[in-house]
């Protein structure tokens, strides 16, 4: 008996760690935006364009959510610059032509795209601080950080704290 609950847990061990060794996203695009990024959202009636403030400049980053789906807090998604600098994305969504910009969202309103894929993305304002991101394992995101115009940048923080190296 003791043997089969040895091999059991060393089992369970290794499942648990190939789960952990998944990758949650997997880097698709890093553009460096030199013109305002559009943005449209026919459900709620908005559209605009998401412009940099001066002496700054936008990224947009788009990755692909690996096996399993995504929740968590939005500001979980940040991006690292080589001296250490985080910035949280002002604006997200399902893909590069699907951006909606976080301060557009009120408390309580939630955000939902169906993509080609047919997986599922959900921006909810939770407080005035707060927007949670869920979705569907093989999801597009984009992600749009404001950042200074100098500013040199390695990687994408994950939830979890794993990053994917930014390779420009």
């Amino acid at each position: 008996m003791t043997i089969l609950r040895t091999a059991v847990a060393m089992l369970a061990a290794v499942l648990s760690s190939a789960v952990a060794a998944q990758p949650i996203a997997t880097l698709n695009l890093v553009r460096r935006a030199s013109e305002p990024l559009p943005f449209s959202d026919p459900l709620v009636k908005l559209k605009g364009t998401i412009r940099p403030i001066p002496g700054s400049r936008l990224d947009l980053i788009v990755v692909t959510v690996g096996e399993m789906p995504v929740e968590s807090d939005l500001r979980a998604f940040s991006l690292v610059a080589a001296d250490g600098a985080t910035y949280e994305p002002i604006a997200a969504g399902g893909g590069p032509d699907l951006i909606f910009p976080i301060e557009s969202l009120e408390v309580g309103r939630e955000m939902g795209q169906i993509l080609s894929s047919s997986a599922e993305v959900l921006l909810k304002r939770t407080s005035t601080t707060s927007v949670t991101l869920e979705a569907d394992p093989g999801a597009t995101l984009a992600f749009v950080f404001q950042l200074p115009e100098r500013a040199a940048v390695r990687a994408l923080r994950l939830p979890g704290g794993g990053e994917l190296a930014l390779v420009k």
